[in-house]
């Protein structure tokens, strides 16, 4: 009685556990004051995030004429690429802790170029993100997950169009759009309390 007492519990905690796959830059970093910081440090021209309405960092955003020329700036700026020294948005680790301490696996899922993944992996640790799961991927659905959390719109259209069953979340930013099959996501306050509705 006692042992199936005890298989139903942890049944029902089981159930309550969830794979979340959250998305780094845009979503956990701050990539945007990052390299707009830099960018004004270097080149004189501040850029706000109000200016930032599409995906893309070149012209007429920049002075960067293509992608290329951007990110060839971008991987060496006094020793390390802009990824080393990014801040967090505000409350994200404390939200991926608490998940995290609730039982839930935190999966990290990144698109970052393999010269960035160094200093990402350092920034990690040094942010004590509570992740054992780490993966640097274009195919972010391929990474088995009940929920994504995503910044980038070619992302979150590869999720619907992959996995339109699992729970997709829309880091809203200036830069991105809604993507039908998606659900907003506006700060980290909101999703704990979305999550356990989705939950239920």
């Amino acid at each position: 009685m006692v042992l199936s007492f005890l298989s139903i519990m942890h049944y029902t905690i089981k159930l309550s556990q969830m794979r979340i796959g959250v998305d780094l830059d845009g979503v956990v970093a701050d990539f945007t004051d990052g390299w707009t910081s830099q960018y004004e440090k270097d080149f004189g021209k501040k850029i706000s995030e109000n200016d930032i309405t599409e995906w893309g960092l070149a012209k007429p955003l920049t002075h960067f004429e293509e992608e290329v020329d951007f990110w060839n700036w971008a991987k060496d700026i006094d020793g390390a690429s802009i990824f080393r020294n990014l801040k967090t948005y505000n409350n994200a680790i404390e939200v991926l802790v608490d998940l995290s301490l609730k039982g839930h696996e935190i999966v990290i899922i990144s698109s970052k170029p393999w010269w960035s993944i160094h200093d990402t992996l350092m920034w990690l640790g040094e942010n004590k993100i509570p992740s054992k799961e780490i993966h640097f991927t274009e195919d972010k659905w391929k990474v088995s997950c009940d929920v994504y959390i995503d910044d980038a719109p070619h992302q979150l259209e590869s999720f619907v169009e992959n996995v339109p069953e699992k729970l997709i979340l829309r880091f809203v930013r200036q830069y991105n759009r809604f993507v039908e099959g998606t659900v907003d996501l506006k700060s980290w306050e909101e999703l704990s309390p979305l999550l356990e509705n989705y939950n239920l």
